[in-house]
């Protein structure tokens, strides 16, 4: 396997930080976190705001100040270690990822100064407001369609799979300018990459990710290629210009990484905000009859799931020097879990957290898509794709519900966390 900063392994020795307590039993992947990490998070939060987690090996950070104190200080807490396996990968799924032509370079979320920077620059321009414009049409149409075949199928039926995981996989395609015709492969070849890097993956289900990542990345580099020949209307073409302009502001191969990371980064994250968002809004539902009534009040239920509800719960970054951050002594090399499900609780900036209110002035200060300089590229995109297929929903069918019964299951994560199915009837 290359050792990039996508997918090269963890320091074998953990760096452990001084002067801060260490919880013995704290994991993301233990039953009662996945069942309901904002309970487990509180109790930290009140009691140890910072701690030192032995089973993962990580600094964890629950309260907002602290997390917003690594975000702006990418000099000293790089994000290299982003997108770092979280479980060693098996010999078989390293011996595919080792071929000579599998090259993705760190670009964006693993990026740093000053190349981050650079790339930055010219991958913000594909979000414009322009860009925007070109896309809302599809995304309502597609909404319309999808929504509409969920209908005609009937009650009751799978929100995740009907709408919730199609919807912004064809997006973020259409935004790169992947033939429609290709969507099906497309869909095969990106399930499940999040659970690679993020979940506890079996070997066997590594081989086949690692398969699949080998083939889509292959597909990628073709399809830039393609368009160098063959320029459209999409956010490849506009990279592909500036290389054009002038190649040492932007190459082929980071081209290539751009479109590769892009396509994992608008799926899976977007998928869950829609579920998080619809399962938040239907179990309170007054909430959902006031959207209904008045679809205006939508952007706000959007913002305030992104907070109550994080379709991302934690990010990772690591010490580049010794430092100090929420009264811990923090050698070089401490790896850091941020907990933004935990900031986006916190009792000092929002009042009453536990509770959905989609009328919360300050929704929108969560830090569900990070903060600073790396903030999400995408969040724009994802907050109109929710905002358009709640829209779709309310004005189809107001009296959607959950299906009583239900228990919602979360894939033992890392950092992502969605319904991996959700029933709704009419």
């Amino acid at each position: 396997m290359v050792d990039s900063a996508y997918y090269k392994d963890r320091p074998a020795e953990r760096v452990v930080p001084r002067g801060c307590p260490v919880d013995h039993s704290f994991s993301t992947f233990s039953e009662a976190y996945v069942e309901n990490p904002y309970a487990e998070l509180k109790k930290r939060r009140l009691d140890t705001p910072a701690f030192y987690s032995e089973e993962m090996g990580y600094l964890v950070l629950t309260k907002m100040e602290d997390v917003l104190h690594v975000f702006k200080n990418p000099d000293i807490f790089s994000p290299e270690n982003v997108q770092q396996p979280v479980v060693k990968i098996c010999d078989a799924a390293r011996e595919i990822l080792a071929a000579d032509d599998y090259r993705p370079l760190p670009v964006l979320s693993n990026n740093t100064p000053p190349d981050h920077v650079r790339i930055r620059k010219h991958t913000h321009a594909g979000f414009s407001n322009r860009r925007m414009q070109v896309l809302e049409p599809f995304v309502r149409k597609r909404s319309e369609t999808l929504i509409d075949a969920m209908i005609e199928a009937g009650p009751p039926a799978n929100f995740v799979t009907a709408v919730g995981h199609p919807l912004p996989g064809e997006t973020i395609f259409r935004l790169l300018g992947f033939p429609p015709e290709d969507d099906p492969q497309l869909k095969i070849w990106t399930t499940n990459r999040l659970s690679f890097t993020w979940g506890l993956s079996t070997d066997e289900e590594q081989i086949t990710i690692a398969e699949y990542m080998l083939a889509y990345w292959r597909y990628c580099c073709a399809h830039v290629k393609r368009r160098r020949e063959e320029p459209a209307d999409d956010f490849t073409t506009e990279l592909l210009a500036v290389h054009d302009g002038n190649a040492a502001e932007l190459s082929i191969a980071e081209i290539e990484s751009v479109v590769y990371g892009l396509s994992f980064a608008g799926h899976e994250i977007v998928s869950n905000l829609l579920g998080n968002t619809l399962i938040n809004l239907l179990r309170n539902r007054g909430s959902w009859d006031e959207v209904c009534a008045d679809p205006a009040k939508i952007p706000g239920a959007v913002n305030e799931s992104l907070r109550i509800d994080s379709p991302q719960t934690s990010w990772r970054r690591i010490a580049r020097e010794d430092t100090t951050v929420a009264g811990c002594d923090i050698p070089k090399g401490t790896e850091i879990f941020m907990s933004l499900g935990s900031a986006n609780h916190d009792e000092d900036k929002f009042p009453e957290p536990e509770t959905f209110d989609i009328h919360r002035q300050n929704a929108n200060h969560n830090v569900s898509f990070g903060h600073g300089s790396h903030f999400c590229l995408g969040n724009r995109l994802a907050i109109l794709e929710g905002t358009i297929a709640l829209q779709v929903l309310a004005g189809r069918l107001p009296g959607l519900d959950l299906v009583d019964g239900q228990t919602l299951s979360y894939v033992p994560n890392f950092t992502m966390r969605g319904p991996a199915e959700l029933w709704v009837r009419w």
